[in-house]
């Protein structure tokens, strides 16, 4: 037989539990004694004192956290799109000089992809300033924007060559 640890407390079984749908019972405390010079009154709080607090959930106050701005998808299709725009012109402006049909299918898809560019700049950079801080993507925007008059500009060269050789 071991001798017991006087610092740890002996370990009582747990009480039973009542039947299933039943509340639970919390054990009875005994308050602490007032030390010595010291007298237990109870501290009433002017109903002032109190206010309305959080919006709770079962009683857990609701919070939101700050969180990091989400970026745009419109401001990233933007770049995309310029960055293919841009892309699907410069084999234009070469194919437009030796086949101006070929020339005038990179025009298509560079001209295409320029404009959607252009818009989803100009829908995202809305869409950033109305948020309030919630969005960003701001320069991921204007160079989406920017790629997207370069792809529509070289399109228009694409497109001015292939006629002038057809």
């Amino acid at each position: 037989m071991t001798a017991q640890d006087p610092y740890r407390p002996q370990m009582q079984p747990p009480p039973p539990q009542p039947a299933y749908g039943g509340p639970q019972p919390y054990p009875q405390q005994q308050p602490f004694p007032p030390g010595p010079g010291y007298a237990l009154h109870s501290v009433q709080w002017p109903q002032a004192a109190f206010h309305q607090g959080p919006p709770t959930i079962d009683g857990f106050p609701l919070a939101q956290p700050r969180l990091k701005p989400i970026p745009s998808g419109p401001a990233i299709g933007s770049l995309v799109a310029g960055i293919g725009g841009t892309l699907g012109a410069l084999p234009g402006l070469l194919f437009a000089a030796l086949s101006p049909w070929a020339g005038l299918t990179f025009f298509t898809l560079a001209a295409l992809l320029g404009g959607g560019s252009i818009l989803l700049a100009v829908y995202s950079k809305r869409q950033i300033r109305s948020a309030g801080g919630g969005i960003s993507g701001r320069g991921v925007a204007t160079s989406g924007l920017i790629l997207g008059i370069v792809a529509a500009v070289l399109a228009g060269l694409a497109l001015l060559i292939a006629l002038l050789t057809l």
